[in-house]
Formats: structure tokens, C-alpha cells, sequence
């Protein structure tokens, strides 16, 4: 049995100052997230995740 895996998407989360940073870099590039509210960052990101990957 052979398996292969494959890296879709890597996240990076930061705090800077008050606000949250969200980087995830995925085939087609970068793309950035900021908010106050960690909570919202999150939901932002996954919903693009959720574009993005949910063909697959």
C-alpha cells in the first residue's frame, strides 16, 4: 500500500497588539486575515477554506 500526501494549505496565526493575523498560504498564493475578534478571524478564514477546498 503506497500512500502520498500532499500539502494542501498551511496556517499561520499571530497576535499583534489587539488585533489577530491569519496567513494561509495555499497553492494559488497568500492570503491574509485580520480582526479584533479572534472568533470572526477564524469563522473568515474557514468559510474561504471551505470555497477553496470543498471540491476536493
Amino acid at each position: 500500500m503506497v500512500t502520498v500526501e500532499e500539502s494542501l494549505c498551511r496556517i499561520e496565526i499571530l497576535k499583534e497588539g489587539r488585533e489577530f493575523i491569519a496567513r494561509a498560504k495555499m497553492q494559488g498564493g497568500t492570503k491574509e486575515y485580520r480582526n479584533t475578534i479572534f472568533e470572526d478571524l477564524l469563522r473568515e478564514l474557514f468559510i474561504d477554506l471551505q470555497e477553496e477546498f470543498g471540491e476536493i
